[in-house]
């Protein structure tokens, strides 16, 4: 393999690349915004439809957001993970991937013969 030398000159229309930084606006407008869900209006966006979704949930996904971006009827719509139904936000809010886990209950002889006493005949637990 080998790279072969050009001249810029040669190349007229060259311009300098830049990342576009598209995600970072869009959820840090609907972060402060301070809803627990809105839908984004992509009119005048350059992007598809699929290169902006996948852009915005890896940007989630890496940063550790607190937003949950769903694709609904051909429409980007985000969702607050860090806000309850009344609007207040946990600012301790820790994704689910970086939570420590739980204890564990064992499952003893015990439990599993009071479970079985309870759905005993039933159809679905």
């Amino acid at each position: 393999m080998r790279i072969i030398p050009l001249d810029p000159k040669d190349f007229p229309d060259l311009r300098e690349a830049h990342r576009g930084r598209v995600s970072y606006p869009i959820l840090k407008q609907f972060l402060e915004m301070k809803i627990p869900m809105g839908q984004l209006d992509r009119e005048g966006m350059q992007q598809s439809f699929q290169s902006l979704y996948s852009s915005l949930t890896a940007y989630t996904r890496s940063h550790s957001l607190p937003i949950k971006i769903m694709s609904r009827q051909g429409e980007i719509v985000f969702v607050r993970l860090d806000m309850d139904k009344d609007g207040n936000i946990d600012p301790d809010w820790v994704p689910p991937e970086k939570r420590p886990p739980g204890t564990i209950t064992p499952i003893t002889p015990e439990v599993v013969a009071e479970r079985a006493q309870k759905e005993k005949g039933k159809v679905t637990k």
